[in-house]
Order: C-alpha cells, then sequence, then structure tokens
C-alpha cells in the first residue's frame, strides 16, 4: 500500500506559534500577588479548598451586573427603576444558589457582609451612577505581538462632564494604602484598562475609578466613605509603566512555566491571601510572616 505513496511529495511549512491570552486580574495580578498560588490554582489547575474570595469577588460583581439591568428595564420593570433593597437581595439569592452549585459559598458572617455592601452601593451610588452607564462587563483585548492582553471592564460610564467616558472597577475590599503592593496592582490595572479601551476605540478615558466596597461596612453612611472612590491617574508616561510591568510579568510567568518551578513571591501576600491559602503550610513566604494556622474565614 505505502508504494502508491513514494512520489508523493508535501511541501514543509513551519509549526504555527501560539500565543498565549492573558488576563489582567486572573493571570498578571494573580501571579503579582502570589506566584505559588498562581502555579498551583491557575497553572496546574488544582482545586482550592477555600473559595470564600472567590464567592465574595463573583456575587459583588454578578448582582451589580444585574443591578444595572434592572435599572435598563431588562427585568420586566421600567426602563430607569432604581432597585430596591428586596431586589438586591433576590439577585444576590440567584447568584448565591448559581455558585453553591458550583460548590463555591461562604459562611454566614461573609454572606450577610456581602449582602449588606451591596444594599448600600446600591442606594449610596445607583442614582447617580445608573443613569449614566454606557455598558458593564465590557471585554477589552490588545495584540501585544508575544501574546494576547486581555481583560473586563466592569462598567462603562458617561463623563460628568458629558465629554467622554470613564471606566469603573468594582473591588470587594478595602482600599489599601498607598505603600501596599496592592494599591499600586490596582492602579496598574485600571492604567492597562485604558490603554486597552484606547486601542479599542482610539480615545483615552477621562477617568479610571476605583470603587472599594468593602469602605461601606460599619455604621451605615448617609453619604459615599472618603476612602470608598479612587480616580487613577492615566497619563501616558504611568500607563507606558504599566504596560511594562505587565509585560515583564508575562516573562516572568512564562519562565516559570518553561522551569515548572513557582517560586516564592518577591513581595509578601496580602494576610487575607495567606489566610485563604491551601499552600501556607509548605509556603516559605507564608513561614517567614507566621501564617501558619488556619482560620475559619478571611
Amino acid at each position: 500500500m505505502w508504494r502508491h505513496f513514494q512520489s508523493l511529495n508535501l511541501e514543509y511549512t513551519e509549526p504555527t506559534q501560539s500565543r498565549r491570552r492573558y488576563s489582567v486580574t486572573a493571570d498578571i495580578l494573580a501571579y503579582q500577588q502570589c506566584s505559588i498560588q498562581y502555579g498551583a490554582f491557575a497553572v496546574r489547575r488544582y482545586e482550592p479548598a477555600l473559595v470564600v474570595q472567590l464567592f465574595y469577588g463573583t456575587i459583588i460583581h454578578q448582582v451589580l451586573d444585574r443591578a444595572h439591568a434592572h435599572f435598563r428595564g431588562e427585568f420586566g420593570v421600567p426602563q430607569g427603576t432604581l432597585p430596591t433593597n428586596s431586589d438586591i437581595e433576590n439577585y444576590f439569592k440567584e447568584v448565591e444558589n448559581a455558585l453553591i452549585a458550583r460548590r463555591i459559598r461562604a459562611v454566614q458572617i461573609v454572606r450577610e457582609q456581602a449582602l449588606k455592601i451591596l444594599q448600600r452601593f446600591n442606594s449610596l451610588e445607583g442614582p447617580e451612577l445608573y443613569p449614566r452607564i454606557i455598558d458593564t462587563e465590557c471585554r477589552l483585548q490588545a495584540d501585544q505581538e508575544q501574546y494576547i492582553l486581555h481583560g473586563n471592564v466592569d462598567v462603562l460610564a458617561d463623563s460628568n462632564s458629558g465629554n467622554g467616558v470613564e471606566i469603573w472597577d468594582y473591588k470587594g475590599a478595602y482600599k489599601p494604602s498607598q505603600g501596599d503592593p496592592e494599591y499600586q496592582r490596582y492602579v496598574f490595572q485600571m492604567q492597562v484598562y485604558a490603554d486597552l479601551y484606547r486601542q479599542k476605540t482610539g480615545e483615552t478615558p477621562t477617568k479610571a475609578i476605583l470603587y472599594f466596597l468593602n469602605e461601606l461596612t460599619g455604621p451605615e453612611p448617609s453619604k459615599r466613605p472618603v476612602n470608598a472612590l479612587l480616580e487613577v491617574d492615566l497619563s501616558s508616561t504611568v500607563i507606558q509603566q504599566a504596560l511594562q510591568s505587565f509585560g515583564q510579568t508575562v516573562e516572568q510567568i512564562e519562565a516559570c512555566r518553561e522551569n515548572r518551578r513557582w517560586p516564592d513571591p518577591v513581595e509578601a501576600p496580602s494576610q487575607q491571601t495567606c489566610n485563604a491559602c491551601d499552600l501556607r503550610w509548605n509556603c516559605g513566604a507564608a513561614a517567614k510572616l507566621g501564617r501558619e494556622y488556619p482560620l475559619l474565614y478571611p
């Protein structure tokens, strides 16, 4: 049989070099936060035992996305109708049930805090913010030659000045201090989002806003807490620095993949990150900080 193919000649072509897609949050920021945790759970796909952080972040973003849709009139209510506390609770239960089906749940105190701050955000920010929203969960990506960088912007909103677009990102956290590495990571994230938006539309956003929802805990505020909102510098110089930092992180991730080694993080992760991590029992970075014993919740 093989004799019938002796004269067959096929032109050789070089194999196509595939490029990885890197998420701004799930890859770049996750690696910067803790390289060991990223290697185990994002690359090697181990299943974490404690998923409180995943529950908290997911339920905040998805409930607020439903609140935005409610205001647009997508749930059988007139357009422009602000969700009530009962509406937010119903959307919360919908998302929570979907997470429980994926075996993602939180202890009662974490659940109650998430619901409370969502209701407070809706009451405080909804009347002014919701009418300005253009789009939510806006997907952005750009070709960085060696890889594809992508991310989701939580909110695109009309500028208060009526000229241009603002990008907003919700954080289920307290605002970190300026000296905290987490602060710089959040700022870099928004600067990269701004550049991705520019590459997609040709225009740089007028503002980039980080909203820290945990600042709404404690006594119910009558107005926005001072630390809840952070406006990020979008000058061309700092945006280029952010892109350079992310590019260096991609190189580090690629080197770790090739060597099959995930070294201790250069900077210590936050206490919350360590407390929620199954690997802290055998982690040099956690041990140096005395983070060896489990807590019921982070």
